[in-house]
């Protein structure tokens, strides 16, 4: 059975088994209807809907090559909260879009 954690240590959600069982896959994540999981390890670190207070579509520059290097744009969501600023590194600027329009802040 997995285990849970929430980044938000004051704010714990009822069945955040079965929300997770029904939640959608974005890429390495899940969004449910209660929270946003994150992979950690073994463990899923959780993120409720309830304690964020701004969601904001940003990227990031990811580096590569030696003799002639890329430079190479991706996107993210950040999402503060009351407790600080929580990312999501994402692969696909589709997926950024089902973000935001899923958290609708």
């Amino acid at each position: 059975m997995a285990k849970y954690n929430s980044l938000v240590p004051d704010v714990e959600i009822e069945n955040v088994a079965e929300d997770f069982k029904n939640a959608l896959r974005i890429e390495q994540y899940r969004l449910g209807k209660l929270a946003l999981y994150f992979p950690a390890g073994l463990r899923w670190a959780y993120l409720p809907l309830s304690a964020i207070e701004s969601v904001e579509g940003t990227h990031r520059n990811v580096t590569a090559g030696h003799c002639v290097t890329v430079t190479e744009r991706k996107p993210a969501v950040e999402f503060k909260t009351a407790v600080g600023s929580f990312r999501f590194d994402l692969e696909k600027q589709a997926n950024l879009q089902k973000v935001l329009d899923a958290i609708g802040k």
